[in-house]
C-alpha cells in the first residue's frame, strides 16, 4: 500500500512539472481537435448510428438512460464552468503573485480540488438530480427524448475517443517521459531503447482491440450499472496491457516480463487507478501520465529489488 500511494504521488508530482504539463495541454488540444474536427464533419453520420441503438430500446428503459447521461452532462459542465470561473478569479488575484514555475500545479490542483468539490455534490445529491431529470424527461414527447439521447450517445462516442487517443500519445512518449524518471528515481537501470518500434507496435494492437471490443458491447451501455462495470472494465485491460509493455519493453528481456505476471494484482490495481481518472473531466488527461509512472515504479522498482 506504501509504494502505491508512493507512486501514485510521484505520478502527480510528474503532471505537474512545467513540461510535463505542457506535453499533456499539448495531447489534450490533439486529442480534443481531433475529435471535436471528427464530430463536427459526421455529425449526420454518428447520430444516424446511434439513432438505431436507441431505436431498439423501450421507453421506460430510453427515459432512464436518458436521465442519468443528462444528469452526468450537467456534472461536467458544473465542473468546466466553475474551473474557468475559479481559473478567472485567480488569475487576476493569487496567480499574479505565483512564481512562472508554481503556475502548472496551481492549475492542476484548482482543477483537481473543483472535480472533488462537485463529485462529493453529485454523491449525495445525484439521486436527486437524477429523479429530477427523469420527472423532466416523463413531460417530453418520446421523439424528443429520443434524440436527445441519441446526442449524448455521439458525446459519449467521442468522449471515449478522446480517453484512448490520449492513452495512446502518451504510450508513443513514454521512452521520454520513462528516461526522465530513470534519471531521477533508478539511474543504474539500463534502458532497452531497441524496444520502442515493438512497444508502438503493441500499443497500436491494443487500440485496435479496445475499438474493436467497445463497439461490440456498445448496447451493453444501456443497462444501468452493467454499463459503467463494462466501460470501466474496458479502460482497466487498456491501460493496464499498453503501460506494462511500454515500461516492460524498456526495462525488462522478454523473460523477465513474463516472470511481471505473477504481479497481475498490483498491475490491476494501478489500472483501476488510472481509468479512475476518466470518469472526471480535465483531470482525465492527466490519468495516462500518472499511470504510467505508477507502473515505472512499481516495475522498475520491483526489478531493482532483485
Amino acid at each position: 500500500m506504501r509504494e502505491l500511494l508512493y507512486s501514485f504521488f510521484a505520478g502527480i508530482n510528474e503532471v505537474i512539472r512545467g513540461r510535463t504539463m505542457s506535453v499533456m495541454i499539448l495531447f489534450a488540444l490533439i486529442s480534443v481537435g481531433i475529435w471535436g474536427t471528427a464530430g463536427m464533419l459526421f455529425l449526420p453520420q454518428i447520430v444516424a448510428f446511434t439513432d438505431r441503438l436507441v431505436d431498439w430500446l423501450p421507453f421506460a428503459m430510453l427515459r432512464s438512460n436518458g436521465a442519468w447521461m443528462l444528469s452526468t452532462f450537467l456534472w461536467i459542465q458544473a465542473i468546466m464552468i466553475t474551473i474557468a470561473l475559479v481559473s478567472l478569479l485567480l488569475t487576476v488575484t493569487v496567480y499574479r503573485k505565483l512564481p512562472k514555475e508554481k503556475y502548472a500545479s496551481a492549475a492542476f490542483w484548482t482543477v483537481f480540488l473543483t472535480t472533488v468539490l462537485w463529485t462529493v455534490v453529485w454523491f449525495y445529491k445525484g439521486h436527486d438530480i437524477y429523479e429530477a431529470v427523469l420527472h423532466w424527461l416523463t413531460t417530453l414527447p418520446f421523439e424528443t427524448v429520443e434524440n436527445g439521447v441519441s446526442y449524448l450517445m455521439v458525446f459519449y462516442i467521442l468522449y471515449n475517443a478522446v480517453i484512448i487517443t490520449m492513452i495512446f500519445l502518451v504510450s508513443l512518449y513514454s521512452p521520454v517521459l520513462l528516461r526522465r524518471a530513470r534519471e531521477r528515481y533508478y539511474p543504474f537501470e539500463s534502458m532497452h531503447t531497441e524496444a520502442q518500434m515493438r512497444s508502438v507496435g503493441y500499443t497500436i494492437r491494443d487500440t485496435i482491440i479496445f475499438v474493436t471490443a467497445s463497439t461490440l458491447l456498445l448496447p451493453l451501455l444501456f443497462i444501468p450499472v452493467l454499463n459503467v462495470f463494462v466501460q470501466l472494465l474496458l479502460w482497466l485491460w487498456l491501460v493496464k496491457d499498453t503501460f506494462t509493455y511500454d515500461v516492460g519493453a524498456l526495462f525488462y528481456t522478454k523473460d523477465e516480463l513474463e516472470n511481471v505476471k505473477k504481479y497481475n494484482g498490483m498491475l490491476w490495481v494501478i489500472a483501476g487507478v488510472t481509468a479512475m481518472f476518466n470518469f472526471f473531466p480535465i483531470i482525465n488527461f492527466a490519468g495516462p501520465f500518472v499511470g504510467e509512472v505508477m507502473m515505472f515504479h512499481f516495475l522498475v522498482g520491483l526489478k531493482s529489488k532483485r
